[in-house]
Order: C-alpha cells, then sequence, then structure tokens
C-alpha cells in the first residue's frame, strides 16, 4: 500500500514518503521484469485510520481533513478497500498491471479543503 506522502508534503512524515515513494517506483520495475509471468502488480492508495498513522503528530487533524476533503464526507474503511481487491482478483484483472490504483474515494484528488460546507453565494 502507498499514500499520498509518495507525491505531496505532509509534516512529520518524511521518512515515509521516501519509502512510499520508492515503493510506487519499485512495483513499476516489477511489473517490467515480471511481466511475462501473467501477474499483476499493482499499489492500492487507500487512507485509512492505521496505529501508524496515530503515531504521526497532529494525526486527529490530518484525520479531520481527509474526512472534509473526500467527496463522500467520510474516511475510507477496510470493507472498501476490501472490496477494491475483490474487483482486482476478479478474471482479466492481471493485464492492471505496475501502477498505483486509488481506493480512497476521490479523497487524494482534492487539494483544497475549505471550512466547513461551501455556502451559496
Amino acid at each position: 500500500m502507498t499514500s499520498s506522502g509518495s507525491h505531496s508534503t505532509i509534516p512529520y512524515y518524511g521518512a515515509v514518503s521516501a519509502a512510499k515513494a520508492s515503493l510506487e517506483s519499485h512495483i513499476r520495475q516489477l511489473s517490467a521484469e515480471l511481466g511475462s509471468w501473467r501477474l499483476p502488480l499493482m499499489l492500492l492508495w487507500p487512507v485509512l485510520q492505521t496505529l501508524q498513522r496515530k503515531k504521526i503528530p497532529g494525526n486527529v487533524e490530518m484525520i479531520e481533513v481527509a474526512r472534509r476533503k473526500n467527496p463522500r464526507r467520510r474516511l475510507t474503511s477496510p470493507e472498501d478497500v476490501a472490496q477494491v481487491i475483490s474487483v482486482l482478483c476478479q478474471d482479466g484483472a492481471e493485464w492492471i498491471s505496475g501502477g498505483v490504483i486509488n481506493a480512497d474515494g476521490g479523497e487524494d484528488n482534492v487539494s483544497y479543503v475549505g471550512q466547513g460546507e461551501p455556502t451559496e453565494s
């Protein structure tokens, strides 16, 4: 699994950012090297509340921003990620390889977070 820290800055996330960016590069490389084996190699990109995330200073605020950014106004659940994985286990999914699949309800696509709900002008 990877995260938005692979391509954007997050406070106190430096070492993890480097690891995630490296992981994304590595999955592309593995896809090329192991392509003849017909292995579907990809990374999922969910935004989950994990034990590791709870160790990041400011994690409570990060979770609230994630909730507000998500177009569905909720956090990604483990069940959401499991559903994506089940789709990727279908016949024919082996052609999807070497990339990152956002399993975050569109959250990472939203770069601006306003204060509260939008209002009519």
